[in-house]
């Protein structure tokens, strides 16, 4: 009887076992399918039909999430000849999404439901306000950054860049981070943001101060310390939706055919070159064919983009530049922040190879790689914590190799840290902690310093879908002060700069002026309220 027994229970355990395990890959296949860390096509739209006041539209939408945290979206907007076209209504049939209209009526948002784990198409009738439409529809995929509580800055100030070794050396510090400042300016910790309430600047108890690195030969000048922060700048801690990728050069394409030569001209400079390097040199693929605006490469971060172009596409697009603190926010989140991280909440770098695309799953016609961060590096010789001096230590941490078939130097596709992993988390796809790809690294991310007293007046509106006859942006909320010494910034490094500047708190870049320079390792990355 006892033997039967026993018989039984191993039958029972081994059922068991196998439920178990069809739970588990069934969890797991969910997981994937859902992932925020998945990057496989892009989201498209495609016209059915039009009538004079409508537009049937089909939206493909593959690697979207709605969980917990927070959820994806693809924001929808209609454009003619410079021109926006307000919505009336919007029919959709279908409970695997749902429709959230934007504010001004220029777009909508199109969110997946916490149950749809498969359907990646839908038929929507747009009907529109106006008569006589000749429109064309454009999506951006977003991240939603969902409101509440965050940190600043550094735990550790910014000497211990010069007194204590890392495992780069004495580099590896983030430059001019925020931190909390004592009565005196000195450091007291990273910076907690709990409202949008306005912020005091400067050496004075509670306040959110910094300090600038002084390194000899170097600009690291990060504007005004002392004031502040009114309550109308963007703090992050109301929520956002931000791009998931980089403005892609296809983006950029379809931004240019819809405006007049006149306007196009001023928006791009096919014949400019950098330090005497054309623009393909450095991985920019855009031509014109004497019809419209192309590239080759339509999922390339779009480089050479000048403060004057990211202003002119948000306000076309109906979006705006975010502050620097809502970068912080997308990329480190709710964590509490760690020293030298970048924005997979990490603060090392795994190893940089391009992968075969013969022996990896890579997509047919693009790249794949290992690591996390940057790869098409331009690399410096005194940078021997990044590399040994000829790059032949393959075993050193950081080292990059190029494949033979990339000819150019400078960003890579963007999402490309989510090709052709075996396990995609954040910390293998170098993603931010809401789901937001290259925060750190391929081009560096343009925002609204806090580092100019005129720059402070920025009050966060989002672009009303027209540009001026010129191609320039008429928002004045974003020409916050006299235009010829209009501050701005960037964040997040980019292909070009030291690892370094790729971290989360890094400001080496956030005082900058020259409204129309266009240089290989600055894209654009916009928010929307």
């Amino acid at each position: 009887m006892a033997y039967i027994l026993m018989l039984w229970l191993i039958k029972k355990i081994k059922i068991m076992k196998y439920l178990l395990l069809l739970i588990f890959l069934s969890t797991s296949l969910q997981s994937i399918a859902n992932s925020r860390y998945k990057s496989t096509k892009r989201a498209y739209t495609e016209i059915i039909s039009t009538t004079n006041k409508s537009l049937n539209v089909r939206v493909n939408y593959f690697d979207f999430w709605n969980d917990d945290v927070n959820h994806s979206a693809l924001y929808l907007f209609f454009k003619g000849k410079n021109q926006s076209h307000d919505i009336e209504s919007i029919e959709l049939t279908t409970e695997f999404f749902e429709i959230k209209k934007t504010t001004d009526s220029k777009g909508f948002y199109l969110i997946p439901a916490k149950s749809n784990d498969s359907k990646n198409s839908v038929d929507l009738k747009i009907i529109f306000k106006e008569n006589d439409l000749n429109v064309k529809p454009h999506c951006l995929e977003m991240v939603y950054i969902p409101k509440g509580e965050f940190t600043l800055g550094s735990i550790k100030p910014f000497d211990y860049r010069n007194t204590k070794s890392t495992s780069r050396g004495s580099l590896g510090a983030p430059l001019n981070a925020f931190f909390k400042s004592g009565t005196k300016g000195q450091f007291k910790g990273a910076y907690q943001i709990n409202s949008e309430n306005e912020i005091k600047l400067g050496d004075c108890e509670g306040c959110l101060n910094v300090l600038d690195a002084e390194i000899t030969g170097v600009n690291t000048f990060s504007g005004n310390k002392k004031g502040v922060l009114p309550k109308t700048f963007p703090k992050g801690f109301e929520s956002f939706y931000q791009m998931r990728y980089e403005l892609t050069e296809q983006q950029f394409c379809d931004f240019l055919n819809s405006l007049s030569p006149e306007q196009a001209k001023e928006r791009i400079n096919l014949d400019a070159t950098f330090q005497g390097i054309t623009r393909a040199d450095y991985g920019n693929f855009i031509e014109y064919n004497n019809v419209e605006f192309v590239t080759t490469k339509p999922n390339q971060p779009c480089s050479f983009l000048s403060w004057n172009d990211c202003l002119a596409y948000s306000d076309w697009a109906g979006i705006r530049v975010m502050t620097e603190l809502e970068f912080e926010k997308s990329a480190r989140g709710f964590d509490k922040p760690k020293f030298r991280e970048f924005s997979w909440g990490g603060s090392e770098i795994t190893k940089q190879y391009f992968l075969d695309k013969t022996l990896y799953k890579c997509d047919e016609n693009n790249y794949c790689v290992d690591g996390n961060i940057h790869v098409n590096y331009l690399g410096f010789s005194n940078f021997n914590d990044v590399c040994t001096k000829n790059g032949s230590d393959k075993s050193y941490i950081g080292c990059r190799t190029l494949s033979q078939d990339i000819k150019y130097r400078g960003p890579l596709e963007t999402g490309i840290h989510s090709k052709g992993k075996k396990s995609l988390n954040r910390v293998t796809t170098g993603s931010g902690y809401f789901g937001t790809l290259d925060l750190s690294g391929n081009l560096r991310e343009p925002v609204i310093p806090i580092g100019s007293i005129e720059s402070r007046n920025y009050a966060g509106s989002c672009g009303d879908g027209t540009i001026t006859s010129e191609g320039k942006s008429d928002n004045r909320d974003w020409y916050y002060s006299n235009e010829s010494d209009l501050v701005y910034g960037y964040r997040g490094g980019c292909w070009a700069f030291h690892e370094n500047h790729a971290r989360i708190a890094d400001r080496f870049n956030v005082y900058r002026q020259g409204l129309d320079i266009r240089k290989p390792y600055s894209g654009y990355r916009g928010v929307k309220n």
